[in-house]
C-alpha cells in the first residue's frame, strides 16, 4: 500500500509539473512573451544581480551545464543576455542581462503570474503550505544528493 501511494505521489507530481509548465508556456507564447525556459534563465540572471555564470543557471534550474549553455545560446541569440569576459576567471564568461532582457523578463513575469493566478485562485489548495512542503522535500533531496556524492 505504501509503495502504491509513493508511486501515485510521484506520478501525480511529475504529470502536474509537466502540464503546468505546458500551460504557462502556452500562455506566454499566446501573449508574445519569451518561452518559459528563457524566462527561467532570465530570472536566474536577475536573481544574481543581472550577471552570473552558466554554472549558476545550471545549478539554479537543476539542469546540466550543457543544457544551460544551450539555453544561454538561445537567449543570447534573442538579444536578452550577452556574454562578457569574467574578470575573476578568464576561463569562463559572465551572462549579463540586457535592457531588452530586463523588459522581456518584466512582461513575461506578469503573464506567467496571471496564468498561475488564474489556475490556482479558487482551487481550494493551500498554495503557501504546498509550496512550503515541496521546499522541504527539495531540501531533503539536495541533502541526500550531497551525501551520495560524498560517499
Amino acid at each position: 500500500m505504501v509503495v502504491r501511494t509513493m508511486q501515485h505521489f510521484f506520478d501525480v507530481l511529475v504529470r502536474y509539473e509537466t502540464d503546468l509548465w505546458a500551460m504557462v508556456d502556452s500562455r506566454l507564447t499566446a501573449a508574445g512573451a519569451v518561452s518559459l525556459a528563457k524566462l527561467e534563465a532570465l530570472r536566474v540572471v536577475d536573481r544574481h544581480a543581472g550577471r552570473c555564470r552558466v554554472h549558476e543557471i545550471s545549478a539554479d534550474l537543476s539542469i546540466t551545464v550543457g543544457a544551460a549553455s544551450k539555453l544561454v545560446d538561445r537567449t543570447e541569440q534573442a538579444g536578452l543576455v550577452r556574454r562578457e569576459p569574467n574578470p575573476q576567471d578568464r576561463r569562463s564568461a559572465l551572462v549579463v542581462l540586457t535592457p531588452a532582457g530586463a523588459d522581456a523578463l518584466g512582461f513575461a513575469d506578469e503573464v506567467a503570474s496571471r496564468a498561475l493566478g488564474d489556475h490556482l485562485d479558487g482551487s481550494g489548495v493551500d498554495v503557501a503550505a504546498l509550496t512550503d512542503g515541496l521546499a522541504v522535500l527539495r531540501e531533503r533531496l539536495a541533502a541526500t544528493k550531497q551525501l551520495e556524492v560524498g560517499a
